[in-house]
């Protein structure tokens, strides 16, 4: 008996690891499809500036960012070890939502002790990996912060009793590098705290409460990762003379940039209608339909019963995601990707627990029940392969920001061409990758002019600074975008540089959207500074 026992174990693991490696398979096929796409705004910014300060340039100082250091370090090491451009990010990104991958796979087998429910998320998030509508197939923070948080849940679920002390210390030190890309982390910190709380009864069957004193222990080893690694980094910003410079730019300014004018608890609402995104729920309507209706299910069981500490636990991952998405009340497509995971999880189970009411009927329901497992990664697969595998390059990103990253690619080959690899130039926009792809620094601290607007906290000081920056390393080219100019600014532009070229907007040709400026002491080589979008598709071919 022990024999066929071992035999059958070993038989369903190989399954499992089979089911796991054709997931991964199936990610890293899909990703693959996004590795000729440009990086976007904040993706070419992350690579500059982590290229910045590998050559010398200090953060806060001579390059500016409303960011903790994390993303720009984490760029920054992969461009030095794999060398700076779009494959070497978009391959880490791939290595990340591998781990995600696992961790998907890990936490609902232990949630919910099914083979099958642990699979189908592994499907499901493997479809939804890299889906357009949240950016998924690039590499922005959110594709490893969800690594990260992912892997502190797969720590803290165990399958016997709480989980020990030093695997608590472990997740505290994940969370702690997760908030180093951004701080909206410390939700799940308070998320994983109550996991703990809830997770401390006898075999993870009982909801206790967090008084419990072991509970109190390990919420505190919890708490000492980010705590050694954010006084780390503060006493280190501010041993270097860069203390207040970098707690005025990263929570600071972020209190302001979060602030939309409006009652707080509105940002929650919003969340189902973004503002200026519609379509971020379209690509991947299938995980986001059943993943609320399993939000619903499962806080309904917790109200119901207390013997689900679990299922408690992914409920408030959930939450947590959904908090932190929130939080910012800004609503860009990339922080959703940070529900991608909690909502394959949640979709994943509610088929399942269909599938096993439906079977339970009988013998005849056994291929109703299969149609219930299958439907919703054929739903998912579908619209995947409409918004991503079949689409045009263009079409992948456009609905999000209009062909900005495809735009900022082409603008960057141009000032590659007319100007010298020791010439500074500056963008008066949000268009960091005209830096990267022209290979070219920015010739102020401000890459993005988002923090120059009159409506946050010290944008006059600024401005004065921007101004600073140009005339004392005075660019060869001035690209300026559509953004409102601010006196200064405009000044600076009439007394010493001249308009050498336009590009107007593909559909409206009467309006211009980019306008460059040379200096008057160092022209340019005259090119035409027009460009289409139907060009992008050749650039991918």
């Amino acid at each position: 008996m022990s024999v066929d026992g071992v035999t059958a174990s070993g038989a369903r693991l190989r399954r499992e690891y089979a089911a796991l490696v054709i997931c991964s398979v199936v990610l890293v096929m899909l990703r693959l499809i996004g590795f000729g796409l440009p990086l976007e705004t904040d993706e070419a910014n992350y690579a500059y500036i982590g290229a910045r300060l590998l050559a010398g340039d200090r953060l806060y100082v001579e390059v500016w960012d409303h960011q903790p250091p994390g993303a720009f370090m984490l760029f920054g090491a992969a461009g030095a070890i794999f060398g700076d451009r779009e494959a070497t990010y978009r391959g880490l990104a791939t290595a990340a939502s591998l781990a995600s991958l696992v961790s998907v796979f890990v936490i609902l087998r232990r949630t919910t002790g099914s083979a099958a429910t642990a699979t189908l998320g592994a499907v499901l998030f493997s479809l939804a990996s890299s889906d357009p509508g949240t950016a998924g197939e690039g590499c922005n923070r959110e594709v490893f912060m969800n690594a990260l948080i992912l892997g502190v849940w797969a720590l803290l679920l165990r399958p016997e009793g709480g989980p020990k002390v030093g695997r608590v210390l472990v997740a505290g030190v994940l969370l702690g590098v997760a908030s180093l890309l951004k701080t909206v982390v410390v939700v799940h910190w308070v998320a994983a705290v109550l996991m703990i709380a809830v997770c401390s009864g006898r075999g993870d069957k009982t909801l206790t409460a967090p008084s419990r004193s072991g509970a109190w222990v390990k919420a505190s080893a919890l708490a000492a990762g980010p705590a050694v690694i954010w006084t780390t980094v503060t006493v280190y910003f501010a041993a270097t003379g860069r203390g207040g410079l970098f707690l005025d730019a990263v929570f600071g300014f972020n209190l302001g940039y979060s602030d939309p004018g409006e009652p707080f608890l509105m940002r929650f609402v919003r969340f189902f209608s973004p503002p200026r995104h519609p379509h971020i729920f379209e690509s991947a309507r299938a995980v986001w339909v059943l993943g609320a209706a399993g939000a619903v299910i499962t806080g309904a069981r917790l109200l119901r019963r207390r013997d689900c500490a679990r299922e408690a636990g992914m409920f408030l991952l959930a939450g947590a995601a959904y908090v932190a998405t929130c939080l910012p009340a800004q609503f860009w497509p990339h922080y959703y990707y940070l529900m991608i995971p909690p909502v394959t999880m949640l979709s994943a189970v509610v088929a399942s627990d269909a599938a096993v009411q439906v079977g339970r009927r009988g013998p005849g329901f056994t291929l109703m029940a299969r149609a219930l497992l299958i439907l919703p990664a054929a739903w998912l697969g579908y619209a995947q392969a409409k918004a991503y595998v079949l689409a045009p390059p263009l079409k992948i990103t456009e609905s999000r920001y209009n062909s900005r990253d495809f735009w900022a690619r082409v603008h960057g080959l141009k000032v590659r061409a007319v100007t010298e690899p020791a010439d500074q130039v500056f963008v008066y926009g949000s268009d960091a990758g005209v830096y990267f792809y022209a290979g070219r620094r920015c010739a102020s601290r401000y890459t993005m002019i988002g923090s120059l607007d009159a409506r946050y906290p010290g944008s006059a000081d600024r401005r004065r600074t921007l101004i600073e920056d140009l005339r004392r390393n005075r660019p060869r080219l001035i690209l300026r975008t559509g953004e409102a100019m601010f006196p200064e600014f405009d000044r600076l532009l009439s007394e010493e540089y001249e308009r050498i070229g336009v590009d107007h907007h593909d559909h409206r040709p009467g309006e211009i959207i980019l306008v460059v400026y040379a200096d008057r002491r160092r022209p340019v080589a005259a090119i035409d500074w027009e460009w289409d979008r139907s060009e992008a598709a050749r650039l991918n071919e």
